[in-house]
């Protein structure tokens, strides 16, 4: 699947660089980011589908069951315009404006960006006919970084603790993040000498938190012997290498 390219119009741009797609409607990044209290970013979007499509875009907090209306006044986020129709090949640059909610400032906030894309009804076939219309939700981040962090982003592999700990339901891996930022995953594995390569999957653990994996049971590994590589994803989707002992718990 094509991906994000700028000169030569968006959609070499797009499937150039690696954006994020929504079945035909595809953006020039995988995420927004307001770096330093800004108070605007834009996103610039395209339609390749070969007909044209009705929008809806509203900020959340990610819950599958919220809506448009879901946050309100406490949305940290509006885009604009919120409604719009893209026609085959039509571009759009939509703004995304913070609101001036209270965030923390010690820390990033994550909310998310949600795109419905409706399609048009079939207008020439019989009335009789029996037809099913498909809408399509996508979501992508929408991250709020207060200014003066007191880490660089690059540097956040290092930041990363990695411990085994032992709960009644079983071993898990527990991954500390003291940063400030949001460490999101593109892959994570566990190895240990004399043993395949364990593949984990991970989402994001956020920041100044932990998140908690399980483990199978057979996986077994001496204590301090196993080792955690991973790689984590930047502000434009581009991966950064991590590698740690993983400790006991």
């Amino acid at each position: 699947m094509c991906n994000k390219a700028w000169r030569w119009g968006l959609r070499g741009l797009l499937c150039l660089l690696g954006g994020s797609s929504w079945a035909g409607l595809m953006a020039e990044s995988t995420r927004v980011v307001f770096a330093g209290g800004s108070a605007e970013q834009s996103l610039q979007l395209i339609n390749l589908n070969r007909y044209p499509v009705l929008v809806q875009a509203w900020v959340d907090d990610g819950r599958l069951d919220s809506g448009p209306d879901t946050l309100g006044a406490e949305a940290a986020v509006m885009p604009m315009p919120p409604i719009f129709r893209l026609n085959p090949d039509g571009q759009i640059s939509l703004r995304l404006i913070a609101t001036g909610t209270p965030l923390p400032v010690d820390r990033e906030s994550l909310f998310w960006l949600n795109l419905y894309e409706i399609p048009p009804a079939r207008m020439d076939l019989p009335a009789a006919a029996r037809t099913l219309t498909v809408t399509l939700r996508t979501q992508m981040k929408v991250l709020m970084r207060p200014a003066g962090l007191r880490a660089a982003l690059e540097d956040l592999p290092r930041w990363l603790r990695f411990a085994v700990t032992r709960e009644p339901g079983g071993a898990q891996l527990r991954i500390d993040n003291p940063s400030p930022y949001f460490a999101s995953f593109r892959a994570l594995e566990l190895r240990c000498a004399g043993l395949p390569a364990l593949a984990l999957a991970a989402d994001m653990a956020p920041p100044l938190a932990a998140l908690s994996l399980p483990l199978p049971a057979s996986f077994h590994c001496e204590d301090g012997a196993a080792t955690a590589r991973f790689l984590l994803l930047d502000d434009d989707g581009q991966p950064l290498a991590g590698e740690t002992r993983v400790g006991e718990r």
